[in-house]
């Protein structure tokens, strides 16, 4: 496991090292991407939302959103300090962000 490298805190758009896990939940509403920071090598666990459960035009109600397609924007959430992290930073991390491309069923992504 690589050791955290406390950076001096700079939002700035990096290219993923290595490989992430993306995961989607069992109600189809959240994926969560795990891995390691590229910039900081913390790791970081990143949640996000995703779909509205409402009705179809035509179809009656959803009961699990469309899976997520194409990447989701990742941020560092370390948890670590970082130098020059301003206070009013919503973030828990380096700066740093990135894109994760989801993973389709082929390559072991959900279902829908």
């Amino acid at each position: 496991m690589p050791a955290h490298a406390p950076t001096p805190f700079q939002e700035s758009e990096v290219q993923p090292a290595d490989t992430f896990t993306v995961e989607r939940s069992a109600d189809g509403r959240w994926y969560t991407v795990t891995g390691h920071c590229p910039t900081c090598r913390g790791r970081t666990v990143f949640r996000v939302a995703f779909g509205v459960l409402g009705p179809v035009k035509g179809r009656g109600r959803r009961t699990r959103p469309e899976p997520l397609t194409g990447s989701i924007p990742v941020y560092c959430q370390c948890g670590y300090p970082h130098p020059d992290r301003p206070p009013e930073s919503p973030d828990s991390g380096c700066g740093a962000f990135w894109d994760v491309p989801v993973p389709t069923p082929a390559q072991g992504g959900a279902t829908p």
